[in-house]
């Protein structure tokens, strides 16, 4: 369901803010090894700072067993702490740091070391091209307004909305203006996000966004697709029909989630061919049932088409 155009402008209060700088996230994703334990780690940095977050995982326990980093990079190297859940504590506890060489080139490479001392090296490959480093001196600014939604309680209230992203490219010296939507800031201010949603090597973009009447799910993203032939980004209404993904660039899938806080949870994965994606397979639990239920789905003539399921 287009759960962004259910949110109706009821009132705008017409006080424009102004395209003002954009709080600028971009995720790089990383395959290597710590040791000889393969592993898959993503990490966020903020344009224009030297702060950096994220998250890896050992390829053989999957991304459920993510560890979450924080640090930040520079010049002289880049210092990260890791923190892992401890299932007896019910806490998160810092078990590891990390020693690398500066975030920016194709390589990652330095030491890992364990709380506890032991030591090991860590040699990561960057998945996305080079164009990453370019993208990130291009500059973001969203068109920001103060405007009146109506809020999950039936009242009036004032947001910070967009309608438009304003992209400075440094190389080519143009200005491009991306419109088309009218949303609520999830955060009532202006961020967006780089990273490749469709697999091809060049991060896209995504803006976070909030939906006010919302009880349960009340935020997702608008995605735009980049396009290497001429430069530009483009809204991909399709990705927008499914709100809030995950996407994994290791196995070059993203997921939609959806729960009803019963017991009754799912998770459906698709893939790119060319410029679509399509549904693969689909994951499923019900409160009544201890099995859990696979859906398998090939794609035929431009369709997914239902091909297996089974349970265990």
């Amino acid at each position: 369901m287009k759960r962004y155009a259910l949110l109706p402008l009821l009132f705008i209060t017409g006080h424009l803010l102004h395209a003002q700088k954009t709080t600028v996230y971009t995720w790089m994703h990383y395959s290597g090894t710590i040791g000889s334990y393969p592993v898959a780690v993503k990490i966020r940095c903020t344009n224009h700072t030297d702060s950096i977050w994220g998250e890896y995982y050992y390829t053989r326990k999957g991304s459920a067993a993510s560890i979450y980093l924080n640090g930040t990079t520079g010049a002289n190297g880049t210092q990260v702490i890791e923190e892992a859940y401890n299932r007896q504590l019910q806490r998160h506890e810092q078990t590891g740091t990390f020693t690398l060489n500066p975030i920016g080139g194709r390589e990652l490479t330095g030491t890992w070391t364990g709380i506890k001392g032991p030591s090991l090296t860590v040699r990561l490959t960057r998945i996305e091209n080079d164009f990453v480093q370019e993208l990130q001196q291009w500059d973001f600014r969203l068109q920001l307004y103060e405007g009146k939604v109506e809020n999950a309680g039936g009242s009036l209230q004032t947001y910070t909305k967009a309608n438009k992203l304003v992209i400075y490219d440094p190389v080519k010296k143009t200005t491009r203006t991306l419109n088309g939507f009218d949303e609520v800031m999830y955060n009532n201010y202006g961020e967006a996000e780089l990273e490749d949603l469709n697999f091809d090597g060049y991060p896209d973009l995504k803006i976070p966004i909030y939906f006010p009447q919302a009880i349960k799910n009340d935020g997702a993203y608008l995605y735009f697709i980049y396009y290497p032939k001429n430069r530009q980004f483009v809204l991909n209404k399709a990705l927008n029909e499914l709100g809030y993904l995950d996407f994994n660039a290791q196995t070059k899938e993203f997921r939609k989630s959806d729960a009803d806080g019963r017991g009754n949870e799912g998770d459906a994965y698709y893939k790119w061919t060319g410029n679509k994606f399509y549904l693969v397979r689909e994951v499923r639990t019900y409160e009544d049932s201890p099995k859990v239920f696979y859906t398998e789905y090939t794609i035929r003539n431009g369709q997914s088409v239902k091909t297996k399921t089974y349970n265990k």
